[in-house]
């Protein structure tokens, strides 16, 4: 018998009871979730996802409230939060549950080049109405208002987190020539407002719904950046999940229909620079979790940076 796995099936019906005021039908976990446990379920002929957190303080307390709250005002679509708790006894490292929206994963489906450029020219725009909704401060957002008033300044903790956490991993040197690059670049683009940003945008978080349109799901990960660090992010999901010629179609294809009054013609620049940190934050989270194959592919890219 697997203890651990009966405790949680348990904990996810106590949850559904008290939400509900019954018993859930077809509860169906999905695997290959590494950041939490999430499942799918139905009552009365609805379906819905619960998603039991993993850690006490992500997502930041509040925010998930805050964003959909935001994402609602703004008539950006998105799933319909039914319940979200950090204080439930039932699983005090928190829970959401939300109405699952009717459609299927960009990742899980099988386009074709024609097909996968629409997808981008459609993401495109929505991404470009999200990074409208400026939020103040920058950094991790909380129940609204993030807490350094620069991006750099936010940047310079994150590297202090990455340092401690690459050190046998990465020689001293390397680190702190590429923390140089990145700061001296994030300096030169402080002018940029702080706006909503998804934090993990990839195919994985796109539904693409049963009448054609998209939306995007998992917000665990939105922090308050500018508009440029959201994008560097995709471009780097991207550089890591295609061949080099589909990888600049595709970026290409998403940056032309990306509506922006903000330094547009700059973004290589920026990118280039923001590019260190995806791999290093992507390379601690992968060593974390025990992909190797991950691991090397992140050590081989780092390794083959010009940092002067």
């Amino acid at each position: 018998m697997n203890i651990e796995k009966d405790t949680m099936l348990e904990a996810v019906n106590q949850i559904i009871k008290s939400n509900f005021g019954c018993c859930a039908e077809e509860i169906r976990k999905f695997e290959n979730v590494t950041n939490n446990f999430v499942y799918s379920f139905r009552v009365s002929d609805r379906h819905y996802i619960l998603k039991l957190y993993r850690s006490t303080d992500w997502p930041e307390n509040g925010k998930i409230q805050f964003v959909n709250q935001l994402l609602i005002q703004n008539n950006i679509p998105c799933a319909e939060l039914i319940a979200y708790s950090r204080n439930d006894q039932i699983y005090p490292n928190g829970y959401l549950i939300e109405r699952k929206v009717q459609g299927i994963a960009a990742d899980k489906q099988a386009l074709d080049r024609e097909q996968e450029i629409k997808l981008y020219v459609k993401l495109a725009e929505l991404v470009s109405s999200i990074h409208n909704i400026q939020i103040k401060n920058y950094g991790y957002i909380g129940s609204g208002i993030a807490c350094y008033e620069s991006m750099t300044s936010f940047f310079e903790d994150e590297f202090d987190r990455l340092d401690d956490g690459l050190k046998e991993t990465i020689s001293e040197a390397q680190l702190r020539k590429m923390k140089e690059k990145f700061l001296g670049t994030m300096r030169d683009f402080e002018d940029l407002p702080s706006v909503l940003c998804h934090g993990d945008l990839s195919k994985k978080n796109i539904i693409v719904q049963n009448n054609g349109e998209i939306l995007l799901i998992d917000w665990d990960d939105a922090t308050a950046f500018n508009w440029m660090a959201d994008i560097s992010r995709l471009t780097f999901w991207m550089k890591l999940n295609y061949n080099e010629e589909d990888c600049e179609l595709f970026r290409s294809t998403f940056l032309k229909h990306y509506r922006t009054a903000y330094r547009k013609s700059e973004f290589d620049s920026f990118e280039s620079a923001f590019h260190i940190y995806s791999a290093l934050d992507s390379l601690l989270f992968f060593i974390s979790v025990g992909d190797k194959e991950m691991e090397n592919r992140l050590k081989s890219h780092l390794d083959g940076l010009d940092l002067q």
